[in-house]
């Protein structure tokens, strides 16, 4: 399973003042604290981490079927390798681990998050509305199934989580999608699908 989230650098840093005391605590370890701190950019570095950990819970939770209560601290990230452009890391949870990769730019970081690699996870994001979005997103996955995009409908779980169906017993889930601001990105996994696909 995927998660993903989108950061937009312009609005977070109105939106949440990390200096304020006890901001940090709430939400980093001591060690996750001590990336932000030695960062050489440390406005990026909390926001990339806080992506890494919302991506990772939108796969956990998707993957064990719960409802959203997202523990900050039960969280552990661990950034592997780090550039001015992207990140890749893992985020442990309850003994779970998620890899994580990240899309640096001077307007977002989105970062994409998978239970095993490999799993040829694609993303889109766009300056654009949230329905413009799922739009596209339902676009991508008619066109991977030989669908017509008026064939399939984007709804929601119990939990809040969206899966696409459609004609004949279609489902798909195995995507993501996170809005922040001026940004609205999907995540989506392409590889072995026929395994998580169901026709009746």
């Amino acid at each position: 399973m995927i998660g993903n989230d989108v950061v937009d650098l312009e609005l977070a840093p109105r939106q949440s003042n990390w200096r304020r005391k006890g901001f940090l605590n709430k939400a980093f370890s001591a060690a996750e604290q001590e990336l932000i701190h030695t960062s050489v950019n440390p406005d990026t570095m909390v926001w990339l981490l806080w992506s890494m950990k919302e991506a990772a819970y939108k796969a956990h939770q998707r993957e064990h079927d719960l409802p959203r209560r997202l523990n900050w601290l039960a969280q552990k990230c661990k950034v592997s390798v780090l550039t001015l452009e992207t990140a890749s890391g893992e985020v442990e949870i309850e003994n779970h681990t998620y890899h994580t990769t990240s899309e640096i730019t001077s307007d977002y970081i989105l970062t994409s998050a998978e239970k095993n690699r490999g799993s040829g996870v694609k993303d889109g994001i766009f300056e654009a509305s949230s329905s413009e979005v799922k739009e596209q997103l339902k676009k991508r996955v008619s066109e991977e199934f030989a669908l017509q995009n008026w064939e399939i409908q984007l709804e929601k779980d119990r939990f809040g989580m969206p899966f696409l169906t459609g004609n004949d017993g279609f489902f798909f889930n195995r995507f993501s999608l996170s809005g922040h601001g001026r940004f609205y990105a999907y995540s989506l996994s392409l590889i072995n699908c026929e395994t998580t696909v169901k026709h009746s």
